[in-house]
């Protein structure tokens, strides 16, 4: 599988980052990422509720009016709207996972540069499969009779697709595949790393289920933590099948010896 790398150099006066090996693990590492990271997170956050709440508006009145085309049109638009700023967001997580050093805005403008118009087509899929799924979750309990067995499905659908979008998206971020290629590597990993996919799948879910079920309540708390503290949570879960199957720390490790020799190269030049 032929694969482009897709992250920007990182700053030549700042590569002391921490190595792989020398890395902490579970709630050490992400409290490690907050008290380093917390306000790009946040921003990165911030521009990413800005991005889902047309889209999530327009969902909500298309399910009170009971218009089913309609919210699917709203779904798949506003996934086209929300797509490039998740991407962004996804970006951010995954630099700091990788401990890239960079100016975030700097580093964030580059991503949504590169990814803004792959993400559309994988945006605008995952809207319309959200706004089906609201759709039947707001029809559902005016019907009589419904079988656990579909709210069973309800519930899987929505955890597997959750956990479906973050791998597509994370593919989006870090490497130059097909759409078809991402998609078919979503399912693999969903598959190849079902510890990790169960585990990223809970966060995601209990997370939402809680924010939305309680909505317009939360809206602080989203305005708060938002996108960061779950897909951070997730990402840092299922980040080292991502690693394993894209060689991202062997390529960052690479990259960095080459500029550390360039700058050593540069500093003889000018000592000559």
């Amino acid at each position: 599988m032929a694969m482009e790398d897709k992250n920007t150099p990182v700053q030549p006066d700042a590569v002391e980052a921490t190595e792989t090996r020398g890395r902490k693990v579970g709630a050490a590492r992400f409290f490690e990422l907050l008290g380093r990271d917390l306000w790009p997170f946040y921003k990165a956050s911030i521009l990413c509720v800005l991005g889902f709440a047309p889209g999530y508006a327009a969902v909500l009145f298309s399910t009170m009016a009971a218009s089913l085309p309609l919210c699917l049109l709203s779904g798949a638009v506003g996934g086209l709207i929300a797509a490039p700023v998740f991407c962004g967001m996804l970006d951010t997580i995954l630099r700091a996972l990788r401990d890239e050093p960079g100016y975030w805005w700097h580093t964030y403008r580059m991503a949504w540069k590169q990814n803004w118009r792959e993400s559309l087509l994988p945006g605008a899929g995952a809207g319309f499969c959200l706004g089906l799924w609201a759709f039947l979750l707001y029809a559902l309990p005016d019907l009589e009779n419904v079988p656990i067995s579909v709210w069973i499905c309800m519930v899987l659908g929505i955890f597997f697709l959750l956990v479906f979008c973050l791998y597509l998206f994370a593919q989006v971020v870090l490497v130059s595949v097909s759409q078809a290629e991402r998609l078919k590597n979503a399912a693999l990993f969903m598959i190849g790393f079902l510890p990790r996919t169960l585990a990223a799948g809970a966060v995601l879910c209990i997370y939402w289920g809680v924010m939305l079920a309680w909505m317009p309540y939360t809206i602080p708390v989203v305005l708060i933590l938002g996108f960061w503290l779950p897909c951070t949570l997730a990402l840092q879960i299922i980040y080292p099948a991502l690693d394993k199957a894209f060689h991202l720390e062997k390529t960052i490790t690479a990259r960095r010896e080459d500029e550390i020799n360039d700058l050593m190269e540069q500093h003889g030049h000018t000592s000559v």
